[in-house]
């Protein structure tokens, strides 16, 4: 059951300082169908909050992408945190570029070649109806529609979860949970989904699920306008929706969002990393070697940690985590210091304890120490306003993505470039997905706590 997780990059592929980022939704959140579609076509109206200049003739010629998302990533993110997502079908050589059209609707067919694609497009769908994403939304609107789902059934992905099979009732369940929540998931909740999924299904729904939730931080976030077009199908999105559903009150969108609690003292944090070494995954965890194997190519003999070790169910996922891993922390505008504090807040805001105690290592080898750590979201008089402002945003946009405005990511544009904003906000996205992969899993922390950077070539 494996989506090809790079269309999420290609397609959609509580506030620190309430003076500075406050925790109320911008735009107000749709509470009925109809206000949500009306949300999502308005969309196509919109202005990016980061600069996103139409294609020139030259660019269309040449096939560049047209699709906002995908142009938007282009333009501001390194090439390497991209490539690895952004593979296009096999073109014979000296063939013509393929427009943007082609290669959405080659990219579409090839995805509904995966069995469980309705399935996790469905998930996508809940993902982004909690997080208030209606970018995303309006692109699993638009896919689930291509696949033949009629509007009530995706209607009831909103309020009527037993129109689907237990399974998939399961999953939808921990997703939302996961999602809007996710220092509330506890072993139970995972171990519910055990019942219907084996280990390396399971590994494979939460790594996704994890993802979904990064591109809607990305998309959400830096306000991208919706797309006129999706590949040579209308992308009309306000249509009629029947009686049945016409009145009916989500119960998915973020309605019941609550400001997370105030951060650990350091004794606490230290409990909880105490227990993180000593828990047993909520998976069978495949063999170093196994491990090992997946990432002779890029890195030969190196002792993976355990993220590596459950992503070896597919081996070309582990690879290609590792390989992104590593180009995230080594390339890019930002140093290494705000790129890991970036990992440190993220994880301290989702209670990622495995995650946390990476970004510390990492912290830590940069010369870092415990007292200047744990004064992050404490006492700010030892950091620059830039930094202070990175903070506060980066917490706002792990624990509410849905109350992101306009004001917030100006504010990011006053104090650094628009490369470098978009590098921020991409790193929050990616470290909200990590933990949420590792958490919801319970990996067990190595006792090095070692980091990809360090086993970087």
């Amino acid at each position: 059951m494996r989506i090809l997780r790079w269309w999420n990059v290609a397609l959609c592929a509580v506030a620190m300082s309430a003076t500075s980022f406050g925790a109320e939704p911008g735009d107000g959140l749709t509470k009925t169908r109809p206000e949500m579609k009306k949300k999502i076509e308005a969309l196509k109206q919109r202005e990016s909050r980061i600069p996103l200049p139409a294609l020139t003739e030259a660019e269309i010629a040449a096939g560049k992408r047209t699709v906002n998302n995908g142009r938007l990533r282009s333009l501001y993110l390194p090439e390497s945190w991209l490539s690895a997502n952004n593979r296009l079908p096999n073109r014979p050589a000296g063939a013509p570029p393929l427009t943007d059209a082609q290669r959405l609707n080659q990219t579409l067919s090839s995805m509904q070649s995966q069995p469980d694609y309705p399935f996790k497009t469905r998930l996508f769908w809940i993902v982004s109806r909690t997080n208030d994403c209606q970018y995303c939304l309006g692109h699993q609107e638009l896919k689930l529609r291509r696949v033949g789902m009629t509007d009530d059934l995706i209607a009831s992905l909103d309020s009527k979860w037993t129109a689907f099979p237990e399974s998939e009732q399961a999953a939808m369940r921990l997703t939302r949970k996961a999602t809007l929540t996710p220092h509330l998931v506890t072993a139970d909740d995972v171990l519910e989904l055990k019942k219907h999924f084996k280990d390396d299904v399971l590994v494979d729904v939460l790594q996704t699920v994890a993802g979904y939730n990064s591109t809607n931080r990305w998309t959400a976030s830096t306000g991208i306008p919706q797309d006129q077009s999706f590949g040579d199908e209308p992308s009309e999105l306000d249509t009629p929706t029947s009686p049945e559903f016409a009145k009916v009150e989500t119960k998915v969108a973020p309605l019941d969002y609550k400001p997370r609690p105030a951060w650990e003292s350091q004794t606490e944090f230290e409990a909880a990393i105490a227990a993180c070494r000593t828990r047993a995954a909520l998976v069978k965890l495949p063999t170093v070697e196994a491990a090992q194997r997946a990432l002779a190519a890029d890195t030969p003999g190196v002792t993976p940690p355990a993220w590596v070790q459950v992503l070896a169910y597919n081996p070309q996922s582990a690879l290609r985590m590792w390989k992104h891993r590593q180009a995230i922390a080594r390339d890019g505008k930002l140093n290494a210091n705000l790129k890991a504090e970036i990992a440190w807040i993220s994880a301290r805001e989702n209670r990622a304890w495995y995650a946390a105690a990476h970004a510390r290592t990492r912290l830590n080898a940069l010369g870092v120490n415990d007292d200047v750590l744990f004064s992050i979201g404490k006492d700010e008089k030892g950091f620059t306003p830039a930094e202070q402002t990175t903070f506060a945003f980066v917490r706002k946009l792990t624990s509410a993505p849905h109350t992101i405005v306009d004001a917030d990511v100006a504010g990011l544009r006053k104090l650094y470039s628009d490369h470098e904003v978009a590098e921020i906000i991409f790193l929050t996205c990616d470290a909200n997905s990590f933990d949420r992969l590792t958490e919801l899993l319970r990996l067990p922390l190595e006792n090095t706590a070692a980091t990809p950077v360090a086993q970087a070539k």
